[in-house]
């Protein structure tokens, strides 16, 4: 019943998606992208151009886009489909780790009873969640959900090898899923350490029993590195977008993580105005964040508190910024330094915290709250849908928003063009010379 209630609300949510165009990074990483033309040979499909923005360095992502043009050519609905059955499979997961979680012998007295209903709370309210619409409806963002699945199926297939009976043959999923995600997204980095924290905190009680107990395992789990290793330095940090000496220094790129970060946090619980593309822009001199440096640091430091002396918030909270860390850090992403679609899974840790936080300390009010704003959450996806109808409609709303964004008013421009708009095509290309002489 409960896999029903979100799968249902996902396909519900994200109904009136399914014939929005191709935007943006899509046009690099799919309409121009030769390699998933074909699925044969399959070493083509596995290694995409590193202009294949999205997709580059990223063989799984292409291998599901190779998958869709196998079956509909560029009809964006095959494409627009797959990616919500990924993201209502991601939820389902998600729905099925909490409650497993809350069910642990160190959890089930306090939580047992009530940990169907916190799991559906937090899986929905996070599957409708308007926060998650760039990396839902915007199709080349499935990088995300992709990631985000593979990262979630790896902590779970852990849990369940922890359990007894078939934890041999869980061992093998969650190592089989561990190195398929390290070739689908960057935020995969974290997920063994993720598990060994896992299991010191809720399981094991201290990393040298959890060691002691499953070292060859954890062993294995971390041998799925080499993988990701290995597509990083053979794609040159995808393609010279990603990494240091680009032209922007790690200490301006950190600066910017400041309000990055506190901008992410603000969507979690107020989620507008929603952007599409926030630019390049780098914040340059503490002085401009200054305040929002102060109050990340406090919330660090809170968290390596909790992890000593309140273990389980500490973990959901250490999980938050570490499947952050590998692009909100020092790490330059040059082409963008603020992007919504990095919050995909983040976001899941911050309702976790909110939701079980609340309900631990008495509030048992907070499942029908929690239920009521997933419904809210629905709409608000839905409507925010209406923006992806068109692609003059998408980068009007971005101009709008971040009207300072050079790239967002060149796309404006050139989009009024395909329209043969001609007056509004050069007023916008105008403004993005203005903004950006070069």
């Amino acid at each position: 019943g409960c896999a029903l209630i979100i799968t249902f609300g996902v396909l519900l949510a994200y109904a009136n998606s399914l014939n929005g165009p191709f935007v943006f990074d899509d046009t690099k990483g799919i309409v121009n992208n030769e390699t998933i033309r074909s699925l044969w040979p399959l070493s083509k499909v596995l290694n995409p151009p590193m202009l294949a923005t999205g997709a580059g360095g990223r063989p799984i992502v292409n291998l599901s886009l190779a998958i869709n043009y196998a079956i509909g050519g560029l009809d964006v609905r095959g494409y627009h489909i797959a990616n919500m059955l990924i993201h209502a499979l991601a939820a389902l997961v998600l729905f099925g780790l909490i409650r497993r979680t809350l069910l642990l012998s160190s959890l089930r007295q306090k939580f047992g009873a009530a940990s169907q209903w916190l799991a559906i709370s937090v899986a929905l309210l996070w599957a409708l969640h308007p926060l998650l619409t760039e990396s839902v409806t915007g199709i080349i963002q499935r990088t995300e959900s992709l990631g985000g699945l593979f990262y979630l199926l790896t902590l779970y297939a852990f849990v369940r090898s922890t359990e007894g009976g078939e934890s041999r043959r869980w061992q093998i999923v969650c190592v089989g899923s561990s190195l398929i995600g390290m070739a689908t997204k960057e935020i995969m980095a974290t997920v063994p350490v993720i598990a060994l924290l896992y299991d010191r905190t809720f399981i094991a009680g201290t990393f040298k029993a959890a060691w002691q107990a499953r070292g060859k395992f954890y062993l294995a789990l971390m041998a799925t590195w080499g993988l990701l290793a290995y597509l990083v330095i053979i794609n040159q940090s995808r393609g010279g977008m990603v990494g240091f000496g680009l032209g922007m220094s790690s200490w301006d790129y950190a600066l910017t993580q400041c309000r990055a970060i506190i901008l992410y946090l603000k969507l979690s619980f107020w989620p507008n105005p929603l952007v599409l593309d926030y630019g390049a822009e780098i914040v340059e001199g503490i002085g401009a964040v200054w305040w929002q440096g102060i109050f990340l640091l406090s919330l660090v430091a809170a968290t390596f508190w909790a992890l000593v002396r309140r273990p389980m918030a500490g973990f959901v909270a250490f999980t938050f910024f570490s499947i952050l860390a590998p692009s909100s850090s020092f790490i330059p992403l040059t082409t963008q330094t603020i992007a919504e679609h990095r919050m995909y899974l983040p976001l899941a840790a911050v309702l976790v915290l909110v939701v079980i936080g609340i309900y631990a300390r008495g509030g048992k009010w907070i499942v029908p709250v929690a239920l009521v704003l997933a419904l809210v959450g629905g709409v608000a996806t839905a409507n925010r849908n209406k923006d992806y109808h068109s692609v003059v409609a998408l980068w009007s709303d971005t101009v709008e928003k971040v009207p300072t964004n050079p790239r967002a008013q060149a796309n404006l421009a050139a989009s009024y063009l395909e329209e043969g708009k001609w007056d509004k095509a050069i007023e916008h290309a105008q403004e993005a010379l203005r903004l950006q002489p070069e």
